[in-house]
């Protein structure tokens, strides 16, 4: 199988992780081994992608050499994940990488729904700001099931408490978003302009069950909780905090779609309301 190399990211800007995870999986098919032996730190945005990639291809992975970053991939069960209640475990700060699946969607709401505890959990908020944290996680995992033609998909999230910022992903190994609107609204656009249609609000559902799930969730994201938010799809990612930014990423192409933010720890309470669709 290919050797992959794990690429370290120059810094721990969301940016610097997006060109971490471009640099990784560019030029990346099929049954791979993934080096990860010189990584010095891993966050989120390149930990699940690895795990989703490795769980849906058969792919493996090489520890890293560094005894403190193996340990921790050890406890967030990098790469197969949690899958039960049973399993979450709460550890320090993170909140392990979890498999949802929808074959049982009664056990998948009960897994999302302690995945979200933990997360207010984690974050210890002094202010209220629950529903802005939920609404974006249940929004971007409803997607997953109503539209990428998979049953299941990852999520992850780290805090980190002397920098006072949490990091999320959630990665699915569907059809990703061109495909769902060229099989629902019979469209044909490239990867970038899917990103477009979905930062619009154009919904593949119809109309009375329209939802605005990836442009509401990222207003939350970035204007209520003045955080990042990025975006992948094929061959395009969004970046976006104070702008949006739709980049090409050329010989590289993610089979699904990978959602990543960061938010900082809230100081102030957030009300959702202006951001929602009405």
């Amino acid at each position: 199988m290919k050797l992959v190399k794990v690429v370290n990211p120059r810094g721990e800007s969301l940016l610097n992780q997006l060109a971490s995870l471009y640099l990784t999986f560019k030029n990346v098919h099929g049954n791979v081994i993934f080096d990860l032996s010189d990584v010095t730190w891993i966050f989120p945005i390149l930990i699940l992608p690895i795990a989703s990639y490795i769980h849906d291809t058969g792919s493996d992975f090489r520890p890293p050499v560094k005894p403190e970053v193996s340990s921790y991939l050890g406890f967030v069960k990098f790469p197969r994940g949690v899958s039960s209640v049973g399993e979450m475990r709460r550890g320090g700060n993170y909140i392990p990488i979890t498999l949802l699946k929808d074959e049982s969607p009664v056990d998948r709401a009960r897994l999302q729904d302690e995945f979200l505890k933990m997360i207010y959990k984690v974050l210890n908020s002094s202010v209220e700001v629950k529903n802005a944290i939920y609404y974006p996680v249940e929004e971007l995992v409803e997607n997953i099931f109503q539209h990428s033609g998979k049953n299941e998909g990852h999520v992850f999230a780290q805090y980190y408490p002397t920098k006072e910022f949490l990091d999320l992903c959630i990665v699915d190994r569907g059809i990703g978003l061109a495909a769902s609107y060229k099989k629902g609204k019979g469209l044909n656009l490239d990867d970038e302009e899917a990103i477009e249609m979905a930062l619009r609000g154009y919904s593949v559902k119809p109309e009375e069950s329209r939802g605005y799930g990836i442009r509401t969730s990222k207003r939350v994201v970035c204007e209520g909780l003045n955080g990042e938010f990025v975006l992948i799809s094929g061959r395009a990612a969004l970046y976006s905090s104070k702008h949006d930014v739709i980049y090409d990423l050329p010989d590289f192409y993610w089979q699904g779609v990978i959602v990543a933010y960061r938010i900082p720890k809230p100081k102030h309470p957030v009300d959702i309301y202006p951001f929602l669709e009405r």
